[in-house]
């Protein structure tokens, strides 16, 4: 009934509140709701590289004025919102089409993130979102232990 996927554990930013998003997503999904009503674009987060992330997202129809990025304390918010209105006047009949589509999504950016350096684009409807992370070089620590001559060799005894 439910479609279980497991992340991978090496992805930045990912926390329980996608994590339910993505449960709910699915609950959606399978209830059969109607898409039109619960828009749930799904976002696909993952790390290139030990200095980015990645946020991508699907979406068909939207042009670039029709969503707004915006980042408050940490988190970054994706909203979308585009109307459609046709109309056609024949001899006999007026019809006019209207269709409504938004959609709001938020990801939890990691604290290392550069939020000033955040650059997105949208081509062929796949919305994509990279964020710097300065993330300190890891530093090793040297192990010291004793000299291989100082080892006791242990000798079982026969009974």
């Amino acid at each position: 009934m439910f479609d279980l996927v497991r992340r991978p554990s090496d992805t930045l930013g990912l926390s329980t509140f996608e994590e339910m998003d993505r449960l709910f997503d699915n609950l959606w999904r399978s209830v059969g709701l109607p898409n039109s009503s619960f828009n749930l674009p799904s976002v696909d987060i993952y790390s290139p590289d030990n200095k980015h992330m990645v946020v991508e997202m699907q979406a068909p129809g939207f042009d670039p004025e029709d969503i707004e990025l915006s980042i408050r304390d940490n988190v970054l918010e994706i909203r979308g919102e585009k109307s459609d209105r046709q109309e056609q006047d024949g001899k006999r009949s007026y019809m006019v089409r209207e269709s409504n589509s938004s959609f709001a999504r938020r990801v939890v950016l990691p604290e290392e993130a550069d939020n000033e350096n955040i650059t997105a684009e949208l081509d062929k409807g796949l919305l994509k979102i990279t964020v710097p992370v300065n993330r300190p070089e890891a530093k090793r620590i040297k192990i010291s232990g004793s000299k291989a001559g100082s080892v006791k060799k242990l000798a079982a005894k026969a009974d």
